[in-house]
């Protein structure tokens, strides 16, 4: 940034101008990931689970691009439309990839399943932060190199996804019960239940597939005695209020915790203790 500024305008910049510069580039990571995990139930309505997240991609390889290129196109600019949309990418797949999960998953796997997706997003923050240390990557020549790494998961994705099962999806994402997946789709809307045995087989990869026939079957039934209700309704009704605030409270204090900052800045954060900056960063791995 400051080699990009002197470039520019034939001065150097402000410390404290550097300062502010580098926490956008830091922080607009984090709006764009609001902004994508607000859209998540728009697009998985519009395109489904599998369209949202392979049009998704789309949106991670620009942005890695982006990151990678910003060294070349001698533009802290760049940098920062990157990191957005980037930031939108993991959003979207932060709300869209347990949907998915949870909907084609078998009801004993479900919550298992559920919990390696965090597993990998954790692990990911872990890879990430290693090849960012200076004997790998994290050097002023290859850190656009380690940015643009991010279309790495985007291609691999956007290659093995169409392999994976159709879409789950609710043909009325109004109702409560929302788990009528492709196979449901087959069986309670088209009434063709032998296709959608053969679906289910071969995403079982067995023949035992009566426990799903008769759990769509309920979800149907229940999905024609449930009444759709409004967003007022729903913070009023004293049955669904509970579990609505222990849903809200569990994620404002995931984000209110300050685990950001701690991720963001945790090498800063060490060196202000008087750690070596290579020693800091190996801190910050630790805590990851």
């Amino acid at each position: 940034m400051k080699d990009v500024y002197k470039n520019r305008y034939g001065e150097d910049i402000k410390e404290s101008a550097v300062k502010r510069l580098y926490s956008v580039a830091v922080s607009i990571f984090a709006i764009g990931g609001m902004l994508g995990g607000f859209s998540g139930g728009m697009i998985a309505t519009r395109f489904g689970r599998k369209g949202g997240l392979l049009l998704n991609n789309v949106l991670g390889i620009v942005g890695a691009c982006l990151m990678g290129c910003t060294k070349i196109a001698n533009s802290y600019e760049i940098l920062f439309l990157g990191r957005f949309i980037i930031g939108v990418n993991c959003g979207l797949n932060t709300s869209l990839v347990p949907m998915y999960i949870s909907e084609i998953a078998p009801l004993n796997l479900r919550g298992g399943l559920g919990t390696v997706n965090q597993l990998a997003v954790t692990v990911g923050l872990l890879v990430s932060q290693v090849l960012g240390i200076e004997q790998i990557l994290g050097t002023r020549d290859r850190w656009p190199v380690l940015l643009g790494l991010a279309i790495c998961p985007a291609i691999l994705q956007l290659l093995l996804l169409p392999f994976c099962p159709e879409s789950p999806r609710s043909d009325n994402p109004s109702v409560t019960v929302v788990r009528l997946s492709y196979f449901g789709y087959l069986l309670i809307t088209k009434q063709r239940e032998e296709e959608a045995r053969k679906a289910l087989r071969r995403l079982r990869a067995s023949n035992q597939v009566e426990a799903d026939i008769k759990e769509m079957r309920a979800e149907e039934r229940a999905q024609h005695t449930e009444a759709s209700i409004s967003m007022t309704q729903l913070r009023c009704s004293p049955t669904l209020r509970a579990a609505l605030v222990i849903g809200v409270v569990m994620q404002l204090s995931q984000q209110l915790s300050g685990i950001n900052a701690v991720f963001y800045y945790s090498t800063d954060l060490f060196v202000s203790s008087e750690l070596t900056e290579e020693s800091a960063k190996f801190a910050t791995i630790g805590i990851s």
